[in-house]
């Protein structure tokens, strides 16, 4: 097993782990598991893409709530409730051709407008036929 160096202290006491991190968001905060190399001497962390990843969808998630928004999950089972795919709820609500997909995976807080029209939406089926468009 390779050791990571830490990048603050020098020392060469990096460990794979997951430790609970609370994250902060406005005036609220959550405690998610986190992946990371994490130095066992000054507790310094360094935390890669995949890493970062694994709590994208959660942060999201804690982040549409505090924002009163759908949350990632929900933005998809909203969508495929309509019926809709990605491109044609985009087309509804705005945002290009791969805002679906980044608002659903958790990479981008969906817009009030979008997130308020989809709840719109999913109360009253029947008006969907009155905001469709074609998508080429």
């Amino acid at each position: 097993m390779a050791k990571t160096l830490c990048e603050l202290c020098g020392e060469i006491f990096m460990k794979c782990a997951t430790r609970t991190m609370e994250y902060y968001y406005k005036d609220r905060s959550v405690v998610l598991s986190q992946p990371g190399h994490y130095c066992q001497s000054c507790g310094e962390s360094i935390l890669s893409a995949s890493d970062l990843k694994s709590t994208r969808n959660a942060l999201a998630a804690f982040k549409a709530k505090v924002d009163n928004l759908l949350a990632p999950d929900e933005i998809r089972t909203t969508r495929k409730s309509l019926q809709l795919n990605q491109q044609q709820a985009a087309a509804i609500c705005g945002g290009g051709k791969n805002a679906f997909s980044r608002y659903e995976s958790g990479e981008v807080l969906i817009p009030r407008p979008a997130s308020n029209l989809l709840k719109v939406l999913a109360k009253e089926k029947s008006l969907l036929a009155s905001v469709s468009v074609e998508v080429a």
